[in-house]
């Protein structure tokens, strides 16, 4: 417990640090905060979109769940586990707090739903998300490929990321469809030559994960373009908020080209969504693009996500039943 607590503290340190880091170099410009607040309907409209984006997340994650049950699961009721969960992934450290907690009201819906099980549909909905998120940022940096290397060479590698993130995703999703005992006969193979207890558990876990995948194959392509029009709202969310205040052209091609890379390194569990590292990150890529003030267009999304995630306290507050202890059955 104490080594957690170290950890959080460390954690949320390192996300203080950067931000502190970024006003004293000042790349970070609060001011344009005030400047948002101005426009409350710019405001108001993102919040709109982020929650019709956590009614699609809600929509996905349904259709794993309804894998293992016989009767169909309350929208409505998944959705507000989401929200919750949303919630509490924005007030604790890093990012996957709030899943446990989502897992705890979720659970109640159906006795089949154990929580071994909603902890594989959780995680597998996170990954085919992520999937998603490469697949976009692959398909716009090949259409605009001619484009986006001739920009400059910072913008052409991170170009060509994209385009090969995109491709090692296409191969994995090929090899689980067309050759899907494959990789288990690969990993024996490695457990036959090597004898390292250590890399036989890491074997062992990846094989687990790849099983469930297969489970959820018959799945994963409707989910796989569900996560891509996820993303690509997130995206448009993000622009629309920050283009007004960019200085720079912030085109609609530059960010569906930086936002992928983006959101995954947010995604890394150190701060709630994505404090202090978004900031660095953004303020980096961006200015790939001679955006010279990235880390203040990231704040103004951070500000409205974190409003938007905070709302989860309304559903929380009213549920008459708070998670405590989650038990597995």
């Amino acid at each position: 417990m104490l080594k957690k607590i170290i950890i959080n503290i460390l954690k949320m340190g390192l996300a203080f640090g950067l931000i502190y880091w970024l006003v004293q170099s000042g790349k970070l410009d609060f001011s344009l905060l005030s400047e948002l607040i101005k426009t409350p309907s710019v405001i108001i409209i993102s919040l709109v979109l982020m929650h019709v984006l956590l009614i699609l997340v809600t929509f996905r994650l349904r259709i794993f769940l309804h894998q293992k049950v016989t009767n169909p699961l309350s929208f409505f009721k998944i959705h507000l586990s989401n929200w919750i969960g949303l919630f509490f992934n924005s007030v604790l450290p890093g990012s996957v707090s709030g899943d446990l907690i989502k897992i705890f009201y979720i659970q109640k819906l159906d006795e089949k739903l154990t929580k071994k099980y909603l902890l594989i549909s959780v995680f597998i909905d996170r990954l085919v998300g992520l999937i998603g998120l490469i697949l976009l940022g692959g398909v716009v940096s090949a259409i605009n490929y001619n484009n986006l290397i001739n920009l400059s060479t910072d913008v052409s590698n991170l170009t060509h990321a994209n385009i090969i993130l995109s491709i090692i995703i296409l191969f994995f999703l090929s090899i689980l469809f067309v050759m899907p005992s494959l990789p288990l006969k690969f990993a024996n193979f490695i457990k036959d030559v090597i004898s390292i207890n250590l890399l036989h558990k890491i074997i062992m876990k990846c094989e687990e994960l790849w099983n469930d995948l297969i489970l959820f194959k018959t799945k994963l392509i409707g989910q796989v373009l569900i996560s891509m029009l996820i993303q690509a709202t997130a995206i448009l969310v993000f622009w629309y908020i920050a283009e007004p205040f960019s200085k720079g052209e912030f085109t609609l091609t530059t960010a569906f080209s930086v936002m992928p890379i983006g959101f995954i390194c947010i995604a890394i569990p150190i701060a709630p969504a994505g404090l202090g590292v978004g900031h660095v990150v953004f303020e980096k890529l961006l200015g790939f693009f001679q955006i010279t003030n990235g880390a203040s267009l990231f704040n103004l999304y951070f500000f409205v996500l974190i409003i938007s995630n905070l709302s989860g306290v309304i559903p929380y507050l009213l549920h008459s039943t708070k998670p405590q202890k989650i038990e597995s059955k």
